[in-house]
Order: C-alpha cells, then structure tokens, then sequence
C-alpha cells in the first residue's frame, strides 16, 4: 500500500513538473515574440527616420560652416587621408569658386557625452572660428562651452592650446572646457595630417 502511495505521489510530481515546464516554455515563447516584434518595430521607424535624420545633421553641419565663414551657402570639397579613421573630416570650404579655408568636423568626451564641433580655419590654418554641432552637457554650466563667449577665444589661435593658457575655462565647467578645447587640438592635428597627404602647406 505504501509503495502504491509512492508511485502515486511521483507521478503527481512528474505532472506537476512537466506542467510548470510547458506554462514557463508558454511564457517565454511570447515574451520572445513581443521582442521580436518590438525590435522590429524600432527597426523599422530606424529606417524610416535615418535619412531625416542625417539630412538635419548635414543642415546644421553647413549652417555651422556658414556662420564660422560668414557664408550663407557655403559650398565644401571633403579631403581625404589615410590612417586618420575616426580623428575627424576635413572640409575645403569654397565662396563661389575662391577657396576660403578649411572646417574640421571632430568628436570630443565632454561631461555628459560625446561634443561635436566644426572648427574652421583660414586658408594659412589659423583658427577662424568654432561651432558646436550638437552637446548634451548640463544646462547653465557646461553648456555655457557652446556660447560665443567661450568660443570666441578660440579664434586666430594656432597649434596646441592648453587650458588655463591660451583659453579660460568656465567657471563649475572645467570638463566641458576641456573637452572643447581637446577637439580644437584635435581638429588641427588632423587638418596638418589631412593637408600633408595632400600637397597642403603646413604651418
């Protein structure tokens, strides 16, 4: 009698298994699904939105030449170099057909995420001015790295330029400042590298 009590109660158990099993495998099965389905969705507002997307960013990149260069419809030639991936894009910056200098799209790790700047120069790679593309620094303090005041000093300088030097940093925003002026830096290394491969002068 016992030993039928047991096989009763094993087979229950078994049941019970296979049942929390197949409920769990249900489960998962649609949460699967809904990821499926959710990726896809993303993917294909991505794709609907992509070529927007970097439509506007192209705009703001042009109107960031434009008032670096006093041009309303700046027209640009990108230069090429090799070994330079991810250090920047270099632009020949055109009025008509006179050429009026170069604009160096850069990156730099600020406070609160990626900067990105246009840095333009004259034709002798001076500094002519600094716009910045797009930032997510904290409003009122690194923020305040974006505004003419700050960037202002950024013109008519050349070569590597060290902060508390050749720039003041802003007050409460040392970070933002220095990423700044890391992406100038950067924006004239590569211009140097970029005109070296290509024929350019270099100062």
């Amino acid at each position: 009698m016992a030993k039928g009590k047991k096989k009763t109660a094993t087979a229950v158990k078994t049941e019970s298994g296979t049942k929390s099993f197949l409920r769990a495998a249900t489960i998962g099965g649609k949460l699967l699904l809904i990821c499926a389905i959710v990726a896809g969705v993303i993917s294909f507002v991505f794709a609907l939105t992509a070529d927007r997307y970097a439509a506007n960013m192209q705009e703001t990149k042009n109107e960031a030449i434009g008032k670096i260069f006093g041009l309303a419809e700046p027209s640009c030639e990108e230069l090429s170099a090799e070994e330079l991936e991810d250090a920047g894009v270099v632009y020949k910056v055109f009025d008509g057909e006179t050429h009026v200098g170069y604009c160096v799209e850069v990156k730099s790790a600020g406070f609160g995420g990626d900067i990105t700047m246009m840095v333009g120069y004259t034709a002798d790679c001076s500094v002519l001015g600094v716009q910045i593309v797009s930032m997510s620094e904290t409003p009122g303090l690194g923020s305040k790295a974006g505004e003419d005041s700050f960037l202002s000093q950024f013109a008519g300088k050349t070569d590597t330029l060290v902060l508390g030097e050749d720039i003041d940093a802003i007050s409460g925003a040392t970070i933002s400042s220095r990423a700044v002026t890391d992406g100038v830096n950067q924006a004239f290394q590569t211009l140097q590298n970029v005109l070296s491969q290509n024929g350019g002068a270099i100062r």
